[in-house]
């Protein structure tokens, strides 16, 4: 664990906006999973009291007590049946809320002290879990609906327009009871003429690769508003992610700059290639290694320009690897989907390709898919 001094210099920051970090914390929660039992003026109680007690302990120079802290809090919501894969979630919740707060002055100190955090957070994560499962080993067992309700919160709150655009997303888990799993997509505003948006994949299921997505969203949205440069925002998430990945993880990513005359600017990492549909529909071929592979040095800005009319469909793996025997649903069948939903709306697109490759692979898909369908009106 990281210095006393460090995690000091952490909670003498964040104390400064401890009641900014708990709305959005607690915003985060409420927008994934509304518990049973509890109000959001309850949610506000615990957390808040969780919160306070741990940066007034780091300040204090005493980690072993804030970890005692959060342990009862643990115990606490467990009682309250407060679902296990929630309380882990609303954790990492918690990070996407402090994250920019610690990155807004120094990039090179805000790094540092953003991974000195984590570590502290992945210990009090083990202790927490420890805790819950002592006092309410039923709820780690039975409980699976949330963790479908979780990810829809990851996938982060993405309006059906923007300006010109019409927008669609969707995500669909393998898994016959969902469980969470790394897929991601996010949607955020650089300035009144620029939108980013981003869809990922990220190696692995359950809480950990969920978290690890989250997190991955959550610093490349932090790059790009420290410089607007997608190329050099996926540089530096690319050092990140070899150096804090676990060494059989990688992620998958692409990122699109949209800009208010319909320019397109496309940054890839590892990601299947999306397809553009001006005069008519095609493939792009985006360059770019996975995340956490190697430390990519350089990425490629591809341009294209999205007409009146245009269509634009990013997705994950999973749609194209939908199987039939040993045969996979696969890029030319998508583009057919796509060209024979053409003249529908973003969100008819969308449910047609993803119905297709559901009928192919006869209902079931082997991998997680999150699809993202930009059309510009």
């Amino acid at each position: 664990m990281e210095s006393k001094q460090t995690l000091r210099q952490i909670a003498q920051r964040l104390l400064l906006h401890e009641s900014r970090i708990l709305d959005t914390w607690i915003g985060h929660q409420w927008n994934a999973w509304q518990p049973p039992g509890l109000t959001r003026d309850d949610l506000r109680t615990v957390f808040g009291q969780m919160l306070r007690n741990m940066l007034a302990n780091m300040e204090a120079g005493e980690p072993a007590m804030a970890i005692a802290e959060l342990e009862a809090a643990g115990r606490e919501l467990a009682a309250r049946r407060f679902p296990f894969e929630a309380l882990i979630i609303s954790i990492h919740f918690l990070e996407e809320s402090y994250i920019p707060l610690l990155l807004a002055n120094s990039q090179h100190d805000g790094l540092r002290l953003m991974i000195a955090m984590d570590e502290f957070l992945h210990a009090a994560l083990a202790a927490i879990a420890a805790s819950y499962f002592a006092a309410y080993r039923k709820e780690l067992l039975d409980e699976v609906e949330v963790g479908r309700l979780v990810q829809e919160g990851l996938l982060a709150d993405i309006p059906t327009q923007v300006g010109d655009l019409e927008i669609a997303h969707a995500y669909i888990s393998a898994r016959e009871k969902a469980r969470l799993g790394g897929d991601f997509l996010d949607l955020f505003r650089l300035d009144s003429q620029r939108i980013v948006f981003t869809i990922g994949d990220l190696s692995g299921h359950g809480v950990e690769a969920a978290a690890d997505s989250l997190t991955i969203r959550s610093l490349f949205r932090g790059f790009m508003r420290e410089n607007p440069d997608p190329c050099s925002a996926m540089v530096r998430l690319s050092r990140v992610a070899a150096a804090e990945l676990k060494s059989d993880q990688f992620a998958t990513m692409l990122a699109v700059v949209y800009e208010s005359n319909g320019i397109l600017r496309i940054v890839g990492a590892g990601h299947p290639y999306p397809i553009l549909c001006d005069e008519k529909c095609r493939f792009l071929e985006v360059p770019g290694t996975a995340l956490g592979v190697v430390e990519e040095e350089a990425y490629i800005s591809c341009e294209a320009v999205l007409p009146q009319g245009g269509l634009f469909v990013a997705y994950t793996d999973g749609l194209i690897e939908a199987r039939r025997d040993s045969n996979q649903f696969g890029e030319e069948r998508l583009l057919d989907a796509v060209e024979a939903a053409l003249h529908t709306t973003a969100r008819g697109v969308a449910d047609h390709i993803i119905d297709e490759s559901l009928r192919y692979a006869a209902g079931k898909f082997i991998d997680d898919v999150a699809v993202l369908v930009l059309k510009r009106q």
